[in-house]
């Protein structure tokens, strides 16, 4: 394949650039972890209880406004320029920033704004980081690596969120919120340090160097939509998206305390009980070859995903809770989202890979940059539709019908002629 560096027989942990790559996000996303959970008990202790969610929610919309606007536009540079140049510097300027936010913070310079302000463009600089790394792996990675590259970087984001998620609490209370700006930002400047040490070529596009900014735009678009099949897996994993992320963020937490009547103390362990099934799917992918670029198991990932997602529901159908117990329904729940998640790894790692593959060096980015974009900007119009059906409907129906529709979706991606030429 055009790009890629011509690679000796190797392990890919002898490859130098991708463990650069991958430790360098370790690093960061660290940081990042940490950061995320202090910043929201930093907001509730500055604002206190009657403001924490108004002000919880303009920081989170300071996260992912920039995605949703600069996503797609974001991708065209990464495809016209240096992939290397854009990783390293917005790891640098975003470490920059964070450092300034604890400066702004400790001097008590308009802490909220500064606060919004920082977040929102670390957060602009970060939609041109994802599509740059996303579009970069497949040139310093042999294409047979491709699905344990994926996979090893899929554990390395989920493993760090667990370890950040855990440590958070006690690193705020020793370090104070001035102590993890500096931790955070030291971890991105770090993470564009040892970047720089990679060594990732810069592929000759085929489109015309001279042309506007807006013609290679429009042309990444027309690509994407001349592609039947892309579209497919994007229409594919849109409807998910709208259906998951809303549903574990606002109808699981909902279920867990009114339904099953459990406190904070459950809720975090069953949320930490998702990335380490995460993490279990991508081990298994990354250690075992008969499991990658494998459609049989994508295809039946896809299916027992859909169940297991139903089986959220039916165990708090009124007669079934009576007869089963608050307590066995969430130990239920526990064993449930293990086993969703390994499904869910089954198939994102492998159509990831395909995607990489499929699409060619010079629309990789753009078509990345859209991608996430789309993912993103799906997920507020879901939390609004759930966020209003979770007050008039039972969580057990919204648990089923959406469950049912996810098999309706994976029974028409898995229908269709060209599935095996998606993966």
């Amino acid at each position: 394949m055009e790009g890629f560096l011509k690679l000796k027989q190797e392990s890919i942990f002898q490859n130098k650039s991708f463990m650069l790559l991958l430790m360098g996000q370790i690093v960061s996303n660290l940081g990042n972890a940490v950061h995320s959970v202090a910043v929201s008990w930093f907001i509730m202790n500055t604002v206190g209880k009657e403001l924490s969610g108004t002000y919880m929610g303009i920081f989170g919309a300071c996260v992912l406004i920039p995605y949703i606007i600069c996503g797609p536009l974001s991708g065209v540079y990464v495809d016209r320029i240096s992939r290397k140049k854009i990783i390293v510097g917005t790891d640098l300027i975003r470490g920059s920033l964070i450092v300034l936010l604890g400066g702004l913070v400790y001097l008590n310079i308009y802490p909220m704004i500064s606060l919004f302000t920082i977040t929102f463009l670390s957060a602009l600089f970060g939609s041109f980081f994802n599509p740059a790394v996303d579009a970069s792996i497949p040139n310093i990675v042999a294409e047979k690596d491709l699905t344990q590259a994926n996979s090893l970087n899929g554990m390395s984001r989920q493993l760090t969120w667990i370890i950040g998620g855990a440590i958070s609490g006690f690193l705020y209370y020793k370090l104070g919120i001035i102590g993890i700006f500096l931790v955070n930002g030291i971890s991105f400047i770090l993470s564009g340090i040892s970047e720089t040490f990679i060594k990732l070529p810069h592929v000759k596009k085929e489109s015309n160097e001279s042309s506007s900014f807006w013609s290679d735009f429009k042309g990444g678009v027309k690509y994407v939509k001349n592609q039947k099949t892309l579209m497919r897996v994007m229409v594919f994993s849109l409807v998910l998206n709208f259906i998951y992320s809303p549903i574990f963020q606002i109808v699981f937490p909902k279920t867990l305390k009114f339904t099953l009547d459990m406190g904070a103390r459950e809720y975090g362990i069953l949320q930490s009980l998702f990335p380490v099934g995460a993490m279990l799917g991508m081990v298994a992918l990354s250690s075992f070859k008969v499991l990658q670029d494998n459609h049989r198991v994508v295809k039946l990932a896809i299916l027992i995903q859909s169940i297991f997602f139903i089986g959220f529901g039916i165990p708090i159908i009124s007669t079934m809770l009576d007869h089963l117990g608050n307590s066995n329904v969430y130990i239920l729940y526990c064993i449930l989202a293990v086993l969703l998640m390994i499904c869910n790894a089954f198939i994102n790692i492998p159509f990831f890979t395909a995607l990489q593959k499929k699409v060619p060096d010079e629309y990789r980015g753009r078509f990345f940059g859209l991608l996430n974009t789309l993912s993103q900007g799906i997920v507020p119009i879901g939390l609004g539709f759930y966020g209003f059906i979770s007050d008039l409907v039972l969580p057990s129906v919204i648990f089923i019908g959406s469950g049912i529709v996810a098999l309706l979706m994976g029974v028409w991606i898995i229908g269709t002629t060209d599935f095996k030429e998606i993966l």
